[in-house]
Order: C-alpha cells, then sequence, then structure tokens
C-alpha cells in the first residue's frame, strides 16, 4: 500500500498535458506536469516507458499524486522517519537554524537531510534519556559534531594502529565514518557509514560499544534508528533493554542542549 513519503521506481504508461500517469510497485500513478524535471529544466519531456525515481506526495487522492522532482526525493527522505519520531517524542520547540555549507565543508561532506531536519527541529541533545545526538556548533565540544568528527578519528585510528581490528564495513574503498550519536554513560559512538558513491540519504548506522572493540551495523538512517530506539522496535543488542534504565515516561521525551548544559 502506498503511504505519503513512500520512494519508488516508476514507469510511465501515458502522457498528456496536464501530466503523466506512471506504474509504481502494483499501483497506478499520476504526476503533475509541474512535478517532473523537464518543466523547470532542459530534461526531456516524460515519454512512455520511461523510468525514474519518484515519491508520493498525496496518497489519498486518486490516483495517488507522486513526484519526480529531486528536491520532493530529497525531502520525503527527511520526512519518512523524523515526522514519525516528531509524533511520538514532540520537539521542545526552537530547535536551530545552521549554515550547512559551511559545516558540509569543513566535514567534506554533504549531511543527510534527515540529520538536517533533526537539528532544525529539535537541536542537539539526549533522546530517550540516552542518545545525544551531536549537533554542529554545540558549545561543549563532547557533543559537537564537528569537534567529534575530528576526535574520534583520531582516537580510531590510534586504536588500529596499535592492533585493534576494524569492522569489516571499512575494507571496502574508501569508507569513513563519522560520528553522529554518543550514548551517555556507556560511551559508545554511533557513526554514518559513508562510502563513495552513496547517496547520504542511503548511509547507514554503524555502533562502536564505548568500552570494547564491538561493532554492529545497521541499514538505518539515523532518524529510522532514533525513532526505533524511542518506539521500543530497535533490534541492536545495546538498546533492546532499556525499560530496565530508563522510565517509561522518559522514553519518548527529548532533553535540548540549551536545558541540560545550562544546569
Amino acid at each position: 500500500m502506498l503511504a505519503d513519503h513512500h520512494e519508488c521506481d516508476v514507469v510511465v504508461t501515458a502522457v498528456a498535458a496536464v501530466g503523466t500517469l506512471v506504474h509504481a510497485d502494483g499501483y497506478e500513478g499520476f504526476i503533475d506536469q509541474t512535478k517532473h524535471p523537464s518543466w523547470w529544466s532542459d530534461t526531456p519531456r516524460a515519454a512512455v516507458g520511461d523510468r525514474m525515481r519518484a515519491v508520493v506526495l498525496d496518497a489519498t487522492r486518486t490516483p495517488p499524486r507522486f513526484s519526480a522532482l529531486p528536491s520532493d526525493v530529497q525531502t520525503a527522505r527527511s520526512l519518512r522517519h523524523t515526522e514519525p519520531l516528531a509524533r511520538l517524542c514532540p520537539p521542545p520547540g526552537g530547535g536551530r537554524t545552521v549554515k550547512w555549507s559551511a559545516v558540509e565543508e569543513t566535514l567534506g561532506i554533504v549531511l543527510p537531510a534527515d540529520y538536517k531536519r533533526l537539528v532544525q527541529r529539535y537541536g542537539g541533545g539526549l533522546f530517550a534519556g540516552v542518545i545525544w545526538l551531536l549537533e554542529p556548533g554545540c558549545p561543549d565540544a563532547m557533543y559537537d559534531l564537528v569537534a567529534q568528527t575530528a576526535e574520534r578519528e583520531e582516537i580510531l585510528a590510534e586504536l588500529w594502529e596499535a592492533g585493534e581490528e576494524r569492522p569489516s564495513e571499512l575494507h571496502e574503498g574508501n569508507a569513513r565514518l563519522v560520528p553522529w550519536g554518543y550514548v551517555e554513560g556507556a560511551g559508545h559512538f554511533l557513526y554514518w557509514l559513508v562510502r563513495p558513491g552513496v547517496e547520504p540519504e542511503e548511509w547507514t548506522v554503524i555502533l562502536n560499544e564505548g568500552r570494547g572493540p564491538l561493532w554492529e551495523s545497521y541499514p538505518a538512517s539515523c532518524s529510522q534508528f532514533l525513532l526505533d530506539v524511542v518506539a521500543g522496535t530497535t533490534t541492536s543488542f545495546y538498546f533492546t533493554n532499556l525499560e530496565d534504565i530508563v522510565a517509561s515516561e522518559d522514553r519518548t521525551c527529548f532533553s535540548p542542549n540549551s536545558q541540560i548544559l545550562s544546569q
């Protein structure tokens, strides 16, 4: 069943002046001509048989409305798990306005759209009493995205040089780890697995335990990982028994840096 923000490959089945009919995952859909890249650029106009990536804008319409605009695809990726997370764990209000271009230039990467949305809505802070979302520009370097990226690269390089085994995921090409979360108390770090040629929205999560050499990887975005932890549906060994250490009323709470670090 199609749902808003769902992303899939579609095939054009008919073309009219107002838009195109498409077939997607066994369903029919419609792309308004203004939601096809040709309306905004020199991209060739849609033709029967064309295949493209599209997202569901409104699944309640008949037929459902899709968009093939890259900007809408990226927006949908940022909403897919951040919106359910916000319903389950409401943002405190405020959030952050960040000059992402400067941050990304410093890091040498483009950051995932869902992470940017999390920072914009929540700011940095603590989810479910255990996972600290790193943010750029945090006054405490321990919870600053840029500072921790540099520090963790140095620490991991020293550990591997001393003989600790690298996670198998880093054996391929020029893969890189960039931290986005920290588990208070246990010392675990949550990283994106950054691989050449893989879009930021397709990066997965990899966890390094705080007091040992073990790693866990998850085929999920950072927002999906947080949603699973908050909702209690995670498969991670390190978060399956949160009810033993986090009160039920705190499981769906977020505490912002502005509140915690001022204490």
